[in-house]
């Protein structure tokens, strides 16, 4: 601890910023987070044509741009004895935009998308529990994603974070993935269902804890 003489001396509050620049970082100084997402949404559809010189099916494929306001909870569950590893959950729910400036993609432009991409994590450094004392941290998590818009989907889905903790808050850069896509099928009359949309999602998260 330092003495009241150096406390006096006129330099010491002049210092003070630089003695403080190295304390180490506490990560997890909440379970809340908010961000920014972006992502891009993978679209493959059989359709009949309109066209009736030119009867047949159609396919379509187009890349749906996705953008996102994201609150998610996460906490770890388990923590190992080092304080800087834990297994635990990440909680999340996001709202945005989804559209794309082809003309051919039929209803599903300027659409309205509500997702819940929810995983079992395992996280080591900043951010795995309130004891860490790394600036830097890493998270690794599977799960599920759950999302609605005028077709609900929903897939398996992995994600990995890079974390980057101050004495103040986690700031983290998460990247998502579905594990595969998500088909639709259409009765065929003569015989199984038939492809008509496959769907698939991948998204990129900036955000922080507060």
């Amino acid at each position: 601890m330092l003495s009241l003489q150096y406390m006096k001396h006129p330099y010491f509050w002049l210092l003070l910023p630089l003695l403080s620049w190295g304390s180490p970082a506490r990560a997890q100084l909440s379970k809340f987070h908010g961000g920014l997402g972006a992502g891009l949404v993978q679209l493959h559809a059989v359709t009949q044509s309109a066209n009736p010189n030119n009867a047949g099916l159609v396919t379509t494929d187009a890349n749906l741009a996705l953008l996102s306001l994201n609150l998610g909870f996460d906490a770890p569950l388990y923590q190992f004895g080092d304080g800087e590893q834990s297994l635990g959950i990440s909680l999340n729910v996001a709202g945005g935009l989804m559209g794309t400036t082809r003309t051919d993609v039929d209803g599903l432009n300027a659409q309205f998308i509500v997702d819940l991409p929810q995983y079992a994590t395992y996280r080591y450094g900043a951010k795995a529990t309130k004891n860490s004392q790394k600036d830097f941290g890493v998270g690794v998590g599977l799960g599920y994603r759950f999302c609605k818009f005028i077709l609900p989907f929903n897939s398996p889905s992995a994600m990995l974070e890079g974390v980057y903790a101050t004495t103040r808050t986690d700031y983290f850069l998460r990247f998502s993935a579905d594990l595969r896509p998500t088909n639709f099928y259409s009765p065929d009359p003569g015989g199984g269902p038939t492809e008509e949309i496959r769907i698939r999602e991948f998204q990129v998260l900036l955000g922080y804890s507060f």
